[in-house]
Parts: structure tokens; C-alpha cells; sequence
């Protein structure tokens, strides 16, 4: 009799790159970003969409308070430098001050995402454009 041997466990290690944000693309870029942060850790984006505050968990309960604001403050840093990896150097100036991620977030989304009234321009734009 032979015995069969075990199948080892596949790894699949996947590296992520953080995606780079470019003007106009920004739409397209918070999609990416939202999934990259999802993948790396989901309570990176409650930061991100809920401020720095100390998000409660069951499971956390019964941590002293002062833990919980350590890896709130911890979390907030780690979604803060991430954001901020995702900005060319070229951009990056305009946002080495942002307080927290949620700022951030924000402050990307008003410099590269624009309003309405410039998508619309920006589509006509293109319209005009004769190839």
C-alpha cells in the first residue's frame, strides 16, 4: 500500500500596489482606493469615512478607553499614509497638512474630482475634440 502524499497549501500572495491618483481621474481612483483599503484592512475605511473617532467593537468592549484611542489614533495614521502614498510628488505638497484621513479624503476629492459644473465642461470638451 502507499500512501498519498498531502497536498501542500497553495499560497497566493498577492502584492497590491496603491493606486495613484491623476487629474481628472478621480472617480475611477476612489473605486480603486476604496478596494485596496478594503483588502488591506476594512476598518482603515470606517477612519477614513467616520473621522478619527474610537469605533466601537463588540469584541473590544472591554479594552480600557485608552486603548481604544491608541489604535484609533494608530488606524488614522496607517489610512493617513496611505492616502498620502497614493498623491504624486507632485500634488503632494498641497496635502502634507491634512489632519486626519477623513481631511484627506476630502481635500483629494475637492482637488481632483472637481464639481459638477466642470465634469459637464470637461465632457464637452471632449465632444469638441475631432479625431
Amino acid at each position: 500500500m502507499s500512501e498519498t502524499e498531502p497536498i501542500p497549501p497553495t499560497s497566493s500572495v498577492t502584492a497590491l500596489r496603491i493606486p495613484m491618483i491623476n487629474k481628472g481621474e478621480y472617480d475611477l481612483w476612489s473605486i480603486k482606493m476604496r478596494q485596496y483599503i478594503a483588502i488591506t484592512d476594512h476598518i482603515l475605511w470606517d477612519i477614513i469615512t467616520n473621522g478619527d473617532q474610537a469605533t466601537t467593537d463588540p469584541a473590544s468592549s472591554s479594552a480600557p478607553k485608552t486603548s481604544l484611542a491608541a489604535n484609533a489614533r494608530r488606524n488614522n495614521e496607517k489610512a493617513l499614509n496611505i492616502l498620502l502614498s497614493a498623491i504624486s510628488d507632485r500634488h503632494l505638497l498641497s496635502f502634507h497638512d491634512a489632519a486626519d484621513a477623513r481631511t484627506l479624503w476630502s481635500a483629494i476629492k475637492a482637488r481632483f474630482g472637481g464639481n459638477e459644473a466642470s465634469k459637464k465642461m470637461q465632457k464637452n470638451l471632449l465632444k469638441q475634440i475631432d479625431y
